[in-house]
Parts: C-alpha cells; sequence; structure tokens
C-alpha cells in the first residue's frame, strides 16, 4: 500500500501546470503573459517565444537542427542551451543544469536562469510569475476606521499582494515585490521591508475582510462574517462550523452550532440525576442519549448547587437570581433567550403563597427541596417543615433530607401565617410555575450576561447584574441563542490558551452585534465551557472535559 501511494504521489509531482507571467520592466510599466509559465518539479520555465517581449535587445535564436537554442544579452554575452543535455553554458565557461525543457516541441527556459542572466529579480507566486527590473513602490498608506487604503506607482494585481493575520491578531498586508517610496508617511500603521517585500499591519477590529482593485489603490475594508472557517459539518438539521476569528488584535476558536429547533427537542440534565452533584459533562451526556450536548449555567462551587432558574421536565429545581435572564423551552416547543418574571406558588385549598427559594441552602420565606436535592436541609428555629408526598403533606417537623419520591417545604413564621391552619398532615398541596410570557416551561436554565436582545446589543445597564471580573477579563464563554430567522444556535469560544485568548463582555456585544441574533446570552464559561455533536467534543476546553451540575441537551425528534 505504501509503495502505491509513493507511486501516486510521485506521478502527481511530476505532472506539470501554466500559470501567467507578469513582467514589471524598468519604465514602470507591467505585462501580464497568459499561461506562458510552466511549472514542472517545482520549477518554473518561461515560453521561448515570448523572452524576446520581455527584455529589450536580448536575441532569441535557434540551430538549424533544433539541437541547441542561443540567447544573445544586451551586453554581447552569449547563453547557449543543449536542448540534449538541458545544460545551459554562458559565455566564458560557467553552467547551469537544469536550464530548459521541451513541450510539444517548443522550448521552455528555467526562470531562475532567464533572471540571473539578464540581472532580473523575480517572485514565483500560486498563481503567477513575477519577473521584473524594479519592483513596485508604496506610494501611500491611509489607515481609516472603515478601510486601509495602500497606492502604487502601477496599477494594482492581486498576484502583488496577501493578506493575512499575525499570530497576535493583528491585520498584515505583505506586497511583493515591493519598496517604500522614502518619503511616505504613515499614521497607526506597522510598516516593515525585506528583500523584495513591504509588510503592512495594523490592529483592527475585524474578524474578516474583503478588498477592493481601483487602478494603483488597493481598498482593504472589514467584512460582517463569523471568521475563516476551520472546521465545517452539515446535515438536514444543524449547521456546525468552527471559526478562527480576531478581536481587539487577539485571536479566538469559536465552535458554532446552528440547529433546526423544529427537528429537535432540548431538556435539561443534571450530574448523577441529583442537585448539588458534579459529574463529567460527556458520562451525563453519554446517560442521557442526547446527540448534541452544551455546559449549563452558573454553579455556587462550594455546595454545587447550581444558581438561579433550573426547570427540568417540568419540574422547578432552581429560581430564579437577581434578574438575570435564561433560556427556556416550552411544552410548545419554542425556545426563548430572555428575562421572564416567574413566579413559583404553592396552593393549600383555597389558599396560596409564593415559593422563594427551591433547592436552596439559604434562609427563606419558603424554601422547597425537591428529591434530587441530595444536601442536609438546614434547621432554623421556628420554621415549620413539612413533607409532601404525591400531593399531600404526609409529616410536620424536621427532616435533614429528602426522600426519594417527596418533597419537603420549609416555612417560616409569616409564610405559615398566611395560609393559617393549612399547614398540617392532611392537607393536599399543588405548585404552580407562572411565568410573564403565558408559556408552560419544560426547561430552563439561567445565565447571562446578555449580549443581544430583540435584535439589537445590549447597553451598559446589563454590567448591573454580574461582576467586572466576569465581564472584563478574557475567558472561555459559552453562548446560547436564537437567529431572527428561527435557528437555534449553541456557541462556544475557546480562552485560556495561546491559540483562543476567548472574549470579554464588550468584545462580544461588538462582534456579534450583525451576526442576525434575535436574542442571545452566555451560559457559565471559564472551565466550563464544553460543546459536543453526535459524541465527539468540538471545542478545546481548558481544562479537559469538566465536570458539571447541569448540562443542554439536544436530541432529535
Amino acid at each position: 500500500m505504501r509503495r502505491i501511494l509513493f507511486i501516486c504521489f510521485l506521478l502527481v509531482s511530476l505532472v506539470t501546470s501554466a500559470k501567467n507571467l507578469i513582467y514589471l520592466d524598468d519604465r514602470g510599466q507591467t505585462r501580464v503573459f497568459a499561461d506562458a509559465v510552466v511549472v514542472e518539479r517545482s520549477m518554473d520555465f518561461v515560453k521561448l517565444d515570448i523572452i524576446g517581449e520581455l527584455i529589450r535587445g536580448i536575441v532569441v535564436s535557434q540551430s538549424l537542427r533544433q539541437e541547441e537554442t542561443i540567447m544573445i544579452l544586451p551586453s554581447g554575452i552569449i547563453v547557449s542551451l543543449s536542448h540534449e543535455t538541458k545544460r545551459a553554458t554562458v559565455e566564458f565557461g560557467s553552467e547551469f543544469e537544469n536550464s530548459l525543457i521541451i513541450r510539444d516541441s517548443k522550448v521552455l527556459v528555467n526562470a531562475e536562469l532567464l533572471a540571473a542572466i539578464t540581472d532580473k529579480s523575480f517572485f514565483s507566486e500560486a498563481e503567477a510569475l513575477i519577473l521584473y527590473s524594479q519592483p513596485v513602490t508604496v506610494k501611500g498608506i491611509q489607515n481609516t476606521q472603515e478601510a486601509i487604503y495602500v497606492t502604487l506607482d502601477r496599477d494594482v494585481l492581486p498576484d502583488f499582494f496577501t493578506i493575512w493575520w499575525t499570530g497576535s491578531g493583528s491585520l498584515a498586508l505583505t506586497l511583493k515585490p515591493a519598496k517604500v517610496d522614502p518619503f511616505l508617511s504613515y499614521e497607526g500603521m506597522s510598516v516593515t521591508t525585506g528583500r523584495g517585500f513591504v509588510k503592512i499591519s495594523a490592529e483592527k477590529p475585524w474578524s474578516d475582510v474583503e478588498y477592493e482593485i481601483k487602478g494603483m489603490t488597493l481598498i482593504i475594508r472589514g467584512k460582517s462574517g463569523m471568521g475563516r472557517t476551520i472546521q465545517q459539518e452539515a446535515s438536514l438539521d444543524f449547521d456546525l462550523n468552527v471559526f478562527e476569528s480576531y478581536s481587539g488584535g487577539q485571536k479566538f476558536t469559536m465552535s458554532y452550532l446552528e440547529i433546526d429547533g423544529s427537528k429537535f427537542s432540548f431538556g435539561v440534565e443534571l450530574a448523577n440525576n441529583e442537585i448539588a452533584g458534579l459529574e463529567k459533562a460527556t458520562d451525563t451526556l453519554k446517560r442521557s442519549g442526547a446527540e448534541i450536548m452544551i455546559n449549563g449555567g452558573y454553579f455556587d462551587q462550594n455546595h454545587n448547587l447550581p444558581i438561579g432558574l433550573l426547570v427540568r421536565d417540568g419540574k422547578v429545581l432552581g429560581l430564579p437570581t437577581l434578574g438575570r435572564p435564561a433560556i427556556y423551552f416550552t411544552e410548545g416547543g419554542e425556545v426563548y433567550v430572555s428575562r421572564m418574571d416567574v413566579f413559583y406558588t404553592a396552593k393549600f385549598g383555597d389558599r396560596f403563597l409564593q415559593i422563594t427559594g427551591v433547592n436552596s441552602p439559604y434562609r427563606g420565606e419558603a424554601v422547597l427541596y425537591t428529591d434530587e436535592y441530595r444536601n442536609s436541609i438546614p434547621d432554623f428555629d421556628d420554621f415549620t417543615y413539612l413533607v409532601i408526598r404525591d400531593g399531600m403533606v404526609t409529616k410536620k417537623g424536621f427532616v435533614s433530607r429528602v426522600e426519594k419520591g417527596s418533597d419537603v417545604l420549609v416555612l417560616s413564621p409569616s409564610s405559615v401565617q398566611k395560609i393559617g391552619n393549612k399547614a398540617s398532615v392532611g392537607e393536599f398541596v399543588s405548585f404552580e410555575l407562572l411565568n410573564s410570557y403565558g408559556k408552560k416551561v419544560t426547561g430552563a436554565v439561567e445565565g447571562g450576561p446578555m449580549i443581544i436582545h430583540g435584535g439589537e446589543p445590549v447597553t451598559s445597564y446589563e454590567r448591573n447584574y454580574y461582576s467586572a471580573s466576569l465581564l472584563d477579563v478574557r475567558a472561555p464563554r459559552t453562548l446560547v441563542g436564537v437567529k431572527e430567522t428561527g435557528e437555534v444556535v449553541f456557541i462556544v469560544i475557546d480562552g485560556y490558551q495561546q491559540t483562543s485568548y476567548g472574549l470579554t463582555f464588550k468584545e462580544m456585544i461588538e462582534f456579534f452585534k450583525d451576526k442576525g441574533f434575535e436574542s442571545l446570552m452566555c451560559l457559565d464559561g471559564g472551565k466550563s465551557s464544553i460543546l459536543s455533536v453526535n459524541g465527539e467534543i468540538i471545542n478545546s476546553p481548558s481544562s479537559g472535559v469538566p465536570s458539571l451540575p447541569v448540562i443542554i441537551t439536544g436530541s432529535r425528534k
């Protein structure tokens, strides 16, 4: 098998290809000769019949028997090229190997030899060979917020330049063959010159670029896009892309999953099916049997408790904190990323009270503990403890743990007053979750900060809900959103790595403001950020597969 591969490689390497010749003469003129160069064994060979057009005063002829090609240079020096040995002999004894090839009875001369004997220089590019007496000259550079303008001393050709990004994230433009006008002035740019090239670089907030050529001027503009695609996978119900992009001069890698929400059902999964525990995210995913997974919201690392609103299979496992947004899944299959007012009530006959906490270790007016809660229930003096099973109070008095199949409702004295004598064994209790959208919520995970809402970037008011350390540090980020066209999007931006620095809150707003989102918010980031599709981890978690209390899953319907 290896021998077959080697032979195939050898055959491919011997195949010739043609490209253009661009000649920059000493009068400042540019001439383009289509398909004038043949590439063989990584060497360029120029067609003999155009050499006389390239260099003024050169005389090219062949012997009568077509055994030899003679070139008489403008200096009078004679160069003889043997068709048999492919060797060139220059008057006074210098010799060059591999000086020519013959194709279709036509002679082509090695470009390196041609440049050497005619005192020209050359650059070999993928699409063209550039032979020149004088390089192009950069006459002007202008750096504006919208574009970079580079003016040359002759018409710009695409073969003269390449656009790329440096390792530090600066936009770079390399021109060759080129030199800089010694009187050139420029601001906000770095200009470096070398042997036959000019490199121009600047820090720009663009994730992608496009260029336009207007005569002697090259115009480079920022382009609305995600960046350079480095991995891509498409199916009938989702599109997965991994992009390499830049923000603030720093590189980041973004795993971007766009999902047809009508083809998927979304849910919430717990570590070991419990509250207050951790499990490798991939193990939780495997047990769920889902195809898609992204990490959930923030959690208290002292108690491993999810922070904020948490709903799983229609059951409330946590209540909102601090007015932060959440991702919601409804019974009708809708997905929302927004803020909602949420009210959770316990009804005792004709009386009800508002639940102020669920699975929380902190003192509250009315706190419910579900059977997923595995920590100890706190003991508060003067509080009433009700064990509820199958919708009925079965026990009154302190219990330290929640038994399977039951809930424990802990009431302050003032909450007991609201329901009077209903806080008794044998009373029936029902729970109801109300929200400002009027939808039946089957799943929810709180997150934030919000990045896009109603199609518009959020204002600085969003900062009031989070600490500066969360917002202003470049870190891995997990985001969930809904496009204006209805698709659900899961995003992970890698960070804490030289190949990807992550994003700040401000940079996320700037980057995503024109990407067509109706709504977009963060979930937990940092070491928690992970995205998996069809059993494969797509991003590069900064510390390996994270252990998490909650993940969000997607399964094909």
